[in-house]
């Protein structure tokens, strides 16, 4: 699964809701007319007791678990921390009461980073994402 993909999925951790992730929602013209906008429609696919669940336990993640150097006090932060045989990537998809990122760290040719395992640049990364952000 490639991190665009997961971080997709973590969005319907919101409010149960499923949208796709777009990098430019609208095109306009100078005189800020829209030119093209996506048409997406949310659809429900958790229901309201699934999402409290899942944002529980992301949450905790973030306050004792492997996530731990993410949290910062803020609304909500939850997330989850993944890695691959060998520590050859490193990722973090993560949500805020207004967003969800997804980093991923690894190398064109995959090669083992437990060199830098230890200093958790995934989480750090999105800390700094999510506190510019919110």
């Amino acid at each position: 699964m490639r991190p665009l993909e997961l971080t997709n999925a973590y969005t319907s951790f919101h409010d149960g809701n499923y949208q796709p992730a777009r990098a430019i929602t609208k095109v306009t013209d100078q005189e800020d007319k829209v030119l093209y906008k996506w048409k997406d429609r949310s659809k429900e696919i958790w229901n309201k007791r699934t999402v409290a669940k899942m944002r529980q336990l992301l949450h905790d993640t973030t306050l004792s678990g492997t996530a731990r150097k993410a949290y910062f006090p803020t609304d909500y932060v939850g997330g989850k921390t993944g890695t691959t045989n060998d520590v050859k990537d490193m990722w973090f998809v993560g949500l805020t009461a207004n967003y969800t990122t997804g980093v991923w760290i690894g190398r064109d040719k995959p090669s083992n980073l437990q060199s830098i395992y230890s200093h958790s640049p995934h989480l750090l990364i999105w800390k700094d994402i999510s506190q510019t952000a919110e």
